[in-house]
């Protein structure tokens, strides 16, 4: 009888698990270890993009061109995308950022122009010409940034459902000011991977990236979010629970 019951009860766990799809972690990294370079990041230049000090740095500055990136292995539809970027140090001219969304025929990018502008834009044909800022509640960022800024959140919704694309900015080196809000109706691009570059700037850093499902858009744009403590369900959860089960001589 024992065992029907516990037969029963995997079986219902399971369904749940396959049909009760919860909001999940789609990508974490908090740059403690090294890359993982072959099912999670790709990267061209990978002598120049290294964790250092549980930073991400894209190296520019010593790789002797003008250009260094890493991209995500995985693909994204609808997402929630939030991160953290530094500036480690400045050449005087070039820019740094990255694709939320990157796909072969073309992308959505946040770009840190020169140091004293930040904008969102395209690469390619969409919603806006070519690496233009988009037309977008709140307008274009405030210019002429103190030059001792150099620590910075993004979080970004990319909801293709919706036709939306959500992008805020915050400056965080001394006391935490919003730089920057955009807001605009478009799904040109509906499915790719993010990455991050940093072109001709010297040396530009990344942490703490997650990209998460739609649910969580509310709690990853709270002021209060804190990417280390996520109340979002673990990957494995069905492992976890039977685990729990055995624990207890079931």
């Amino acid at each position: 009888m024992m065992h029907a019951i516990r037969f029963a009860l995997i079986l219902t766990i399971f369904a749940f698990a396959v049909f009760d799809a919860p909001a999940e972690i789609l990508l974490q990294e908090d740059f403690e270890d090294d890359l993982d370079l072959t099912s999670k990041w790709r990267t061209n230049t990978p002598k120049f993009v290294y964790p250092k000090d549980g930073i991400l740095y894209l190296d520019q500055g010593k790789s002797g061109g003008d250009y260094v990136s890493l991209r995500s292995a995985q693909n994204f539809n609808d997402v929630i995308i939030y991160y953290e970027w530094f500036i480690i140090e400045w050449s005087g001219q070039g820019d740094g950022g990255g694709a939320l969304r990157q796909t072969p025929n073309g992308s959505y990018w946040m770009r840190w122009w020169g140091r004293s502008n930040v904008k969102v834009t395209t690469n390619k044909a969409g919603p806006v010409n070519a690496w233009q800022p988009f037309p977008a509640k709140g307008g274009q960022a405030q210019t002429n940034y103190a030059q001792g800024s150099d620590h910075f959140i993004l979080k970004a919704a990319l909801m293709t459902q919706e036709k939306r694309v959500t992008v805020h900015i915050w400056d965080v080196t001394d006391k935490r000011i919003q730089v920057a809000e955009w807001e605009i109706k478009d799904n040109t691009y509906k499915s790719g991977n993010i990455s991050f570059d940093c072109w001709k700037f010297g040396i530009y850093g990344v942490d703490n990236v997650v990209v998460a499902t739609p649910e969580h858009e509310a709690e990853i744009f709270a002021d209060n979010f804190d990417p280390h403590g996520l109340a979002i369900q673990p990957e494995g959860k069905l492992a976890t629970v039977w685990g729990h089960l055995k624990l207890n001589d079931w």
